[in-house]
């Protein structure tokens, strides 16, 4: 898989979906932005809460209300749950939502998802691969190797997944995603799987190597603002963590950081659950959110890379260098296959949930 990751435009390269997904429907559109108070028309958008919500309220949210005299409503983090529930109960509260490119597929797939309008959102720079009739690429991002620094002085952290799953030689409380999305994959590195040979995963090996390493995971997180937290109070001492959520923190005085090495790149992208009550409005907000401009400060702001390519021609080069996309990044760094995930998911997540209970 390294040779994908010899330039900054191919990053999203195995993310390529060789399927049309048409399933999201249309639904009759309710007034586009209902007035809130002042007269203001109101917007909700769900994203991931902690430093990534700080960073899109900004450099995106703000911005947006101030030019269309809107108000927007964030609800954190993203549930799929509850969307799930809301269309199905056609009692939709949300117009706008961030969620991991996946489950967007998989959301599409079901029907659940409005289509969006590329006659208002300019899909022009952003890959393709991350663009769809019912989503289109919000961010890039990472999950890291992520270890407290007072715990692991001097470099001598864990810079491997199989060093991760190693707690003798590098002792203490571990923290993993509770998703295996991610995890299933850093569990087969761990195991000593090649990168290029992770797919078609072999899941059984992925559940054995879960197994060695799961009485040593002290939390189990769901929300990205948990393992910075956990890792800052030595709760845990190394996690899996999204590398934009570790950096913030670091920025802020805490003693925790990343490891690029063997980094899992995933992406976010923008929704918009089916019979949102502002869809006009919903269209709006993401033709802003995806623009090169919007995306390259957003980037700024927080450590994760924009889907626009365009962007990257607007950032510094030390931005470039922490998000990932400079030749010494890329060829560290290993992307998941979302195609392969949109079509096994639900009977892996199955097993998933049973391995945590037992």
């Amino acid at each position: 898989m390294k040779k994908v990751w010899k330039k900054p435009l191919l990053v999203l390269a195995s993310l390529a979906l060789t399927f049309s997904v048409t399933a999201c429907g249309g639904s009759k559109d309710k007034e586009a932005g209902a007035p809130a108070a002042g007269g203001s028309k109101e917007l909700v958008v769900v994203d991931w809460g902690g430093a990534s919500s700080e960073a899109a309220k900004k450099t995106v949210y703000e911005p947006f209300e101030k030019a269309n005299n809107v108000k927007i409503t964030v609800v954190s983090p993203t549930d799929v749950g509850k969307l799930k529930a809301m269309v199905q109960s056609g009692a939709v509260e949300w117009d706008v939502v961030n969620s991991d490119t996946d489950v967007a597929l998989r959301l599409e797939k079901e029907g659940l998802l409005e289509k969006l309008d590329y006659t208002q959102i300019k899909k022009d720079g952003v890959y393709p691969e991350l663009v769809t009739d019912c989503s289109i690429g919000l961010q890039v991002y990472f999950t890291n190797i992520a270890y407290n620094t007072e715990a692991f002085p001097g470099g001598k952290h864990p810079k491997t997944w199989a060093e991760f799953w190693d707690t003798k030689t590098f002792p203490g409380a571990r923290s993993l995603y509770k998703n295996p999305v991610g995890t299933l994959e850093a569990a087969l590195l761990a195991d000593g799987v090649a990168p290029d040979k992770l797919y078609p995963l072999d899941v059984d090996r992925a559940f054995k190597s879960l197994g060695k390493i799961k009485k040593d995971v002290k939390v189990w997180w769901d929300a990205g603002a948990q393992p910075p937290q956990l890792l800052g109070t030595k709760e845990v001492v190394a996690a899996a963590a999204w590398n934009g959520r570790v950096s913030s923190a670091k920025a802020q005085g805490s003693p925790i950081d990343n490891e690029f090495n063997q980094s899992l790149g995933m992406a976010t992208s923008w929704v918009i659950p089916k019979g949102a009550p502002h869809k006009d409005l919903a269209q709006k907000f993401i033709a802003y959110a995806v623009t090169a401009e919007s995306q390259a400060a957003y980037s700024k702001s927080i450590d994760y890379a924009p889907t626009n390519k365009k962007a990257l021609d607007m950032l510094p080069n030390d931005v470039k260098q922490r998000i990932g996309q400079t030749p010494e990044r890329v060829e560290k760094q290993i992307l998941i296959n979302n195609k392969w995930w949109l079509d096994n998911y639900d009977k892996i997540a199955e097993r998933f949930n049973k391995f945590m209970l037992e």
